[in-house]
C-alpha cells in the first residue's frame, strides 16, 4: 500500500505554513499576496479585510477554473478588498467624526 504524503506537514512531521502557498504561478501569488498590503496602511480594520482577501484568493487559485476566470476573479477580491477597506475607514470616521 502507497503512502501518500501529507504536504500540509514538514519533514519533522511539524505544520507547513507555507504549504498554501506552494505550487501556485507567479502571479496567483502576487494577487494572492496584495490584499495582506493593506496591513500597513490600515492597521488592524486593514490586516483583517486583507487576510480575508488572502486567503479567498488563495482558495480561487486552487480552484479547476480556466486562467481567464481565476485571473478575473482574484482580481475582484484584491478590488473588494481594497473598496471593502475605504468603505468601512469611512464610516468609522463619519461616525467618529459626527
Amino acid at each position: 500500500m502507497q503512502h501518500i504524503p501529507d504536504l500540509g506537514k514538514n519533514s519533522l512531521g511539524k505544520p507547513d505554513p507555507w504549504a498554501k502557498f506552494r505550487g501556485l504561478a507567479w502571479w496567483q501569488l502576487v494577487l494572492s499576496i496584495v490584499p495582506i498590503l493593506l496591513l500597513p496602511v490600515g492597521g488592524a480594520i486593514g490586516g483583517a479585510i486583507g487576510a480575508a482577501g488572502l486567503f479567498a484568493n488563495l482558495s480561487l487559485a486552487r480552484k479547476p477554473f480556466g486562467t481567464p476566470v481565476k485571473l478575473l476573479a482574484m482580481l475582484g477580491v484584491v478590488l473588494a478588498s481594497y473598496l471593502g477597506y475605504f468603505l468601512v475607514v469611512g464610516l468609522v470616521y463619519n461616525l467618529l467624526k459626527g
